[in-house]
C-alpha cells in the first residue's frame, strides 16, 4: 500500500479513459491543437479497459512507467514544431501474458480498422514476440503521434524477452531478418560492445506505417555505462553529432560519471531507405530516481532547453497541465529525456508519468 507521502493525487475511483483523455485534451489545447482527433485515437486505444476504475495499485504492473501506471504522455519539441505522444499498454481481462497478448492483438486490430494503422511488418514477426507457449513479461505497448490534423501515427513496442523459446537477441535477429534488414545485425552487434549482457537488447519498435522511411528501432539498456562512452558509440548512425550526449546527461541528472542508479536506455533506428546502418541513434536519460522532486527536473531540462534553443514556456505549461500536485512534492512525473541533434537541428523530447501509484517510484531493470 502506497504510504502517505507517496500516495497519488487522483481519486481511485477515476476511470483510466477520464483521467487519459481529460489529460490530453488539456495538454493539446495548451500547445494549440485541435484535441477532437486526438482524443478520439486515444479513446480507441483504451477500449474497453479504459472504462475501469484506476484503484489503489495496479492489477497488472505496467512496463510504461516506473510506478506500474499503463500510460504516459510525452512532448518533443524542436524548432520545426511540438507534438505531443500518448503511450499506453493494454490491460489484460486477467493479470497473465496471455491475456495480455489477447488484449494486445485486439488493441491493434482495432487500430488498423479505425484508423488504417498499417499491421504488414507487425504479422511478419508476431509469432516472435507472441509466443503461444509460456509467454512472459508485457506483450506490446502502443503509442500515437497526436496529431491536429489527419489520423495519428502509431507505433508498438514488443518484448524481445517474451519466453524462454528464443533469448532476446535470436528473436531481435530473427525479427530483423524476416523484415529485411538482415545485414543490420552486424550494427547491433558493434553497438552492443561490452556484450549483451551490459547492453541488453529491451524493445523491438515498429511504426504502424508503410514505406521505405518506415522505421524498425531496437532498444538497448545499458548497465554502468557512461553518457561519454555511448555518445562515442553512437556515431555508428549515419546522422549522429557527436560530442552533445555527454554534457545532456550530465546537467539532466547532475553526473559525470556512469548512470547506476537506473540504467540508460537508447536505440538505432534502420529504415529501408537507410538500408543497414542506422539512420539515427537515440538517448534516454532517467530521472525519478536523479534529484530530489520534479521541481528540480524541471529547472534541469529548462537550462537545457534554453541552450539548444528550444521553447521553455511550451515545456513548462505543458508540464503545469500535467502535474495534479506542487512539483516539490514528488520525483516521478518526469520519466526519461531523450534528445538528438542531427544536421545541426536540436530535438528533446520529455516523458510524463500520470504517477496513478506512486510519487516516488522505486528503481526498475536492475542487474540481476
Amino acid at each position: 500500500m502506497s504510504s502517505l507521502r507517496s500516495a497519488p493525487r487522483i481519486s481511485a475511483s477515476t476511470t483510466f479513459a477520464d483521467y487519459a483523455v481529460t489529460t490530453a485534451t488539456r495538454l493539446l489545447g495548451s500547445a494549440g491543437m485541435e484535441a477532437e482527433q486526438g482524443t478520439r485515437a486515444l479513446r480507441r486505444m483504451l477500449s474497453p479497459w479504459g472504462a475501469r476504475r484506476i484503484g489503489t495499485r495496479p492489477g497488472w504492473h505496467s512496463d510504461v512507467c516506473a510506478d506500474g501506471s499503463p500510460i504516459e504522455f510525452s512532448a518533443a519539441f524542436s524548432r520545426e514544431g511540438l507534438q505531443i505522444r500518448a503511450l499506453v499498454e493494454a490491460l489484460p481481462e486477467r493479470s497473465d501474458p496471455s491475456s495480455a497478448q489477447k488484449a494486445a492483438l485486439a488493441l491493434t486490430q482495432g487500430l488498423t480498422r479505425d484508423f488504417g494503422a498499417a499491421g504488414d511488418r507487425l504479422a511478419e514477426v508476431s509469432d516472435l514476440f507472441l509466443p503461444d507457449e509460456d509467454p512472459t513479461g508485457f506483450a506490446m505497448m502502443h503509442a500515437a503521434a497526436l496529431a491536429p490534423t489527419g489520423d495519428p501515427e502509431f507505433k508498438v513496442y514488443l518484448n524481445p524477452h517474451a519466453n524462454a523459446g528464443l533469448t532476446g537477441i535470436e528473436r531481435t535477429r530473427a525479427a530483423l531478418d524476416r523484415l529485411g534488414f538482415t545485414k543490420a545485425w552486424a550494427a547491433v552487434r558493434e553497438y552492443a560492445g561490452r556484450g549483451f549482457d551490459l547492453d541488453r537488447i529491451v524493445y523491438f519498435g515498429l511504426d504502424l506505417t508503410d514505406g521505405p522511411e518506415s522505421r524498425v528501432k531496437v532498444y538497448f539498456r545499458h548497465y554502468d555505462a557512461s553518457p561519454a562512452e555511448l555518445d562515442a558509440r553512437m556515431e555508428i548512425s549515419l546522422q549522429h553529432e557527436a560530442g552533445f550526449l555527454g554534457a545532456f546527461c550530465r546537467q539532466l541528472t547532475g553526473s559525470d560519471s556512469e548512470v547506476r542508479a537506473q540504467p540508460l536506455v537508447s536505440n538505432l533506428t534502420f529504415t529501408a531507405a537507410g538500408g543497414d546502418q542506422p539512420v539515427s541513434a537515440t538517448l534516454y536519460v532517467p530521472l525519478w530516481l536523479h534529484s530530489a522532486s520534479d521541481r528540480t527536473v524541471r529547472d534541469r531540462v529548462s537550462a537545457v532547453m534554453r541552450e539548444m534553443g528550444l521553447p521553455v514556456g511550451g515545456y513548462r505549461t505543458l508540464l503545469n497541465q500535467m502535474a495534479r500536485r506542487p512539483l516539490s512534492s514528488g520525483r516521478g512525473i518526469h520519466t526519461y529525456a531523450s534528445a538528438r541533434v542531427q544536421r545541426g537541428r536540436s530535438r528533446l523530447t520529455t516523458y510524463w508519468s500520470p504517477e496513478l501509484y506512486d510519487r516516488y517510484p522505486p528503481a526498475r531493470y536492475q542487474r540481476g
